[in-house]
């Protein structure tokens, strides 16, 4: 009987000694509550007023502009660099390197891949 009351005492002393020492671990963290606003509540969708409806910024999305192709050209190294042909498929620019006139054709698609040059 005193076995089965010993192993109880003790079993119970863990379980005191855990309690007591995961209390503050627990508390540590603390609580913490948040209210963040939303944006698109009270008419703002994070642009100013003046965007609301402006359908000339739209025309040419998704295309190579050819401004865009000019400076990447410039970028590879291409100097005096201007458009020499504009299609449906590609923008290609033309203009000097390394003492030769070379030409570069980017694809017309958003964000101007090289096709070759």
């Amino acid at each position: 009987m005193s076995r089965i009351l010993g192993k109880t005492l003790a079993a119970a002393l863990l379980a005191i000694a855990g309690l007591t020492a995961a209390a503050p671990a627990a508390s540590a963290g603390g609580a913490d509550i948040r209210i963040e606003t939303v944006g698109y509540r009270d008419g703002y969708y994070g642009r100013g007023p003046d965007h609301h409806h402006r359908w000339d910024d739209r025309r040419d999305r998704g295309r190579c502009t050819p401004r865009l192709a000019v400076e990447k050209a410039r970028d590879r190294g291409i100097r005096q660099a201007r458009i020499a042909d504009v299609s449906h498929r590609r923008v290609v620019v033309e203009g000097w390197r390394h003492h030769r006139y070379t030409r570069i054709a980017f694809a017309n698609v958003p964000r101007c891949p090289t096709l070759w040059g």
